[in-house]
């Protein structure tokens, strides 16, 4: 019989017999199986390729998205990591605006500020705070004002330099890309780095069939596993089950349809499709009332806005190019010459207006136009170093106005600003950030007699008396515009207080009025501007009243009434909305509008709507059906907009 010892023994000899017979007809069936012997390791290499990894590929640098801006380019200074800028004593802070070409441009700009005030002895300071970042447009500029002044930021100058982006990116995006042309460019470039929630979903369970790879991967090169042929087996079965999953979870990511978010990245759909011009039309309306926004927001800061329109050398006559420009800086087969075409006479003309209205707007198209060196780098619009340069001391030239309003307000004197110590113009401490508002330094309103315009103000100190006032009178009817002020839509005059039968009373109170011309005015733009700098002082708006009182008689008619009847409302038809309150009463093709259209013509005396007084009535007839609301008006002659509108709503019984 067999001690104890030699029955372990025995038992430890038959299980490793046991065991090696295993391993043995593992290792043929894992030859059979698979063509080799288990050698230890890893039974194959990890999982390659697939969606997953171009999933995660997206994590290289790339545009970064940001809550007002849209996005911004990693490699530049994070604008999420940037306190507001705040004024400091002895600092001018210049806040620039712009794409590439404002970029490209800020360190000239600076040196060229420092310049400016050196040659002036001024002992101030100017700093430009880029704001600019390549393929930046309209309204973008206006985020990044609103938001840095929505927190505690101040400025003391913005600047704008824009124009090219506005037009041939709003292009770019809708024709090339298929997104909304007001959105940011590159926007749908921006959110296809996020997986959508599908995505993460799949690129998740892949994610962790990996991580059990890995672990698979870990065992079988550890000892003893690493040799055992029958762990290899059943290794080799787990990982190439993970990878069958794998597989196919890479093939449904990849179907995941690319547009599941498409609004988001896409933005909305137009109700109808823009053609080039249309679209350019559009996109300098866009900039134009950009530039009134970023005028009002800096203005109530406190802030001097001034909106500069960047040259280009596609612009036909703008500079002489050079054999060098013509090679490598113009391209005139490019798709956006044409949107130069279109765009830059609409940015000329709108610029004009912006300039009437007070804001200081400048057009630096032709600030090369004598220039014969190379100054364009690339077949877009940037600049070399010397293009740069003149570019900046452009701009710096323009801005001297303000330049010098600022060295006033720290109460340095320098010729030609409203500086302490001149009787003429407020005294520094005078000049608060109030007046910078639009403040209205007078009172406009009608005349008794209706003819005129009346000016008033308390407390009347030389500079409201001396400075030029000027009135924009936008008629009723085109025809009455002037020659040459059609492109703009109204007629310009200026007139002084001292010149034009002002008066100051001995309490201070100054008196001036002016004399309206006789035809239809729909409305009057006022104000005053400095005579040395330009500058706007204020400005006021008055509409006038062409209405008619529009009730709805107990016999279910509209009744119209006027006191006093003018030739314009003999000339206009009415507008006439009426919405149903049933859907089924809307007449075919107005659905889509949502009301039914009955339009009527103008007033006149043959049809007794006139009576000897002057005194104008008339009565349209309802339909049938329950009405829910009526919209109802007279339009400008000559496609000019409404003369008026009004809105009636009725509750039904």
């Amino acid at each position: 019989m067999m001690s104890r010892r030699k029955q372990a023994l025995f038992y430890g000899l038959m299980a490793l017999l046991t065991l090696a017979v295993i391993e043995g007809m593992a290792q043929a069936a894992y030859y059979i199986a698979f063509g080799e012997f288990n050698g230890g390791g890893p039974s194959r290499p990890a999982t390659a390729g697939g969606a997953a990894d171009e999933l995660a590929a997206r994590e290289e640098p790339g545009p970064m998205l940001h809550p007002y801006y849209g996005y911004y380019v990693r490699g530049r200074a994070n604008p999420l990591n940037q306190l507001p800028p705040r004024r400091e004593d002895g600092v001018v802070l210049i806040g620039l605006l712009g794409g590439s070409v404002a970029t490209d441009v800020a360190p000239a700009f600076q040196s060229a500020l420092d310049a400016w005030f050196r040659d002036n002895d001024l002992p101030l300071r100017p700093v430009v705070l880029n704001l600019a970042w390549s393929g930046i447009k309209q309204p973008q500029q206006v985020m990044k004002i609103a938001n840095t002044l929505s927190i505690g930021g101040e400025y003391d100058i913005v600047v704008n330099l824009d124009g090219r982006n506005e037009l041939v990116l709003a292009h770019e995006n809708y024709f090339n890309h298929g997104l909304f042309p007001f959105y940011p460019f590159w926007w749908q470039n921006a959110l296809s780095e996020r997986p959508t929630d599908t995505q993460k979903l799949l690129a998740g369970r892949i994610y962790a069939l990996r991580q059990r790879e890995q672990r698979l991967d870990a065992l079988a090169a550890a000892a003893p596993w690493r040799w055992s042929a029958l762990y290899g087996i059943v290794n080799r079965y787990l990982r190439e089950r993970a990878a069958a999953q794998i597989l196919t979870l890479n093939y449904e990511l990849a179907q995941v349809p690319p547009d599941e978010y498409r609004q988001q990245r896409y933005g909305p759909e137009l109700a109808t499709a823009f053609d080039g011009y249309e679209l350019s039309r559009s996109a300098v309306r866009v900039w134009y009332r950009g530039s009134v926004i970023l005028h009002d927001l800096s203005r109530t800061a406190g802030a001097e806005y001034y909106h500069l329109l960047q040259p280009n050398q596609y612009l036909p006559d703008s500079k002489p190019l050079t054999d060098q420009e013509l090679a490598v800086a113009y391209d005139p087969e490019k798709l956006d010459v044409q949107a130069y075409r279109d765009g830059y006479p609409l940015f000329r003309r709108l610029g004009a207006e912006l300039r009437e209205q007070g804001i200081n707007y400048h057009d630096l198209t032709q600030i090369f136009a004598d220039r014969r060196e190379t100054l364009y780098v690339d077949r877009c619009c940037h600049l070399n170093a010397r293009g740069n340069e003149l570019l900046a001391a452009s701009m710096v030239q323009r801005l001297a106005p303000a330049l010098r309003n600022r060295a006033a307000l720290a109460g340095v004197k320098v010729a030609g600003s409203a500086s302490a110590g001149n009787a003429l113009y407020p005294a520094a401490e005078e000049l608060s950030p109030v007046h910078a508002v639009n403040k209205l330094y007078f009172d406009v309103a009608r005349g008794d007699d209706d003819g005129t315009l009346r000016y008033a103000r308390d407390n009347c100190r030389p500079a409201d008396t001396a400075a030029p006032f000027f009135v924009q009178i936008t008629p009723v009817d085109a025809a009455d515009l002037m020659p040459g002020a059609a492109e703009f839509g109204y007629n310009r005059a200026e007139f002084s207080f001292d010149r034009d039968g002002g008066v100051t009373d001995a309490a201070g109170r100054c008196v001036v009025e002016y004399q309206l011309p006789e035809y239809d005015i729909a409305n009057v733009l006022t104000g005053q501007y400095h005579p040395e700098t330009g500058q706007l002082l204020w400005r006021s708006r008055i509409t006038f009243d062409f209405g008619f009182a529009v009730e709805r008689t107990a016999a279910g008619a509209l009744r119209y009434a006027r006191d006093r009847c003018l030739p314009v409302h003999l000339a206009t038809r009415f507008f006439l909305h009426i919405t149903p309150t049933d859907a089924a009463d809307l007449h075919p093709g107005r659905a889509e509008h949502g009301y039914n259209n009955d339009d009527f013509p103008g007033l006149s005396p043959a049809a007794g709507a006139i009576d000897a007084a002057g005194r104008c009535v008339v009565e349209r007839a309802l339909p049938d059906y329950d009405v829910a609301s009526i919209g109802t008006g007279q339009y400008i002659p000559g496609g000019g907009g409404r003369l008026w509108e009004t809105r009636l709503d009725f509750e039904q019984p």
